[in-house]
């Protein structure tokens, strides 16, 4: 019973079209990438004051808008993984969502890099960028472009590009003959 269930895996990937594997292995890539940024939160991504005073800030720190920045990332990389490792019929189908928490990650961190002089009306320009900050921008971006492309690449396994065009002129015969 057992080889029956692998040979329906192996049946079904056989399957799948060159388009929905292509979704797959880029809603994986997000989802890598979602996780590489949960490694880069342990990282230093902001910094105040200068010499010894100075401290150092982690991207999980207390009160610190870059938790926000590596928990959207987080979320949508883990959305597209657990989507691209979904193999029933009609799941694991791209969506909207992992993109737009991606975009939504990067413009959070690119807002954080801009506006890291006003964290504080205290501390000003004495808030510096440090290495978590850069390597999550372009993870961010990474994750956002790599998570786009799935969602550009958007396919429905139920019919294909011809039978859309097919129904789509039928419908608009039907609605010529029904005037």
């Amino acid at each position: 019973m057992s080889s029956t269930g692998a040979t329906g895996s192996t049946a079904l990937s056989r399957r799948e079209s060159p388009t929905t594997k292509r979704e797959r292995m880029l809603s994986m890539i997000g989802g890598l990438l979602g996780i590489l940024m949960f490694v880069f939160g342990f990282l230093r991504w902001l910094s105040v004051g200068e010499g010894n005073g100075q401290r150092k800030f982690s991207g999980f720190a207390f009160s610190m808008p870059t938790t926000a920045i590596v928990g959207l990332s987080l979320a949508a990389g883990l959305i597209a993984l657990l989507g691209a490792t979904d193999r029933r019929r009609g799941r694991g189908v791209p969506s909207a969502i992992p993109a737009g928490l991606a975009l939504t990650s990067l413009l959070l961190a690119i807002a954080v890099y801009i506006g890291k002089g006003e964290i504080s009306p205290d501390l000003g320009s004495q808030v510096g960028v440090e290495i978590g900050l850069v390597l999550g921008i372009i993870t961010a971006a990474a994750q956002t472009v790599v998570l786009g492309m799935c969602l550009a690449s958007r396919h429905d396994d139920d019919y294909d590009d011809d039978d859309i065009r097919t129904r789509s002129g039928s419908v608009s015969r039907q609605r010529a003959e029904s005037r």
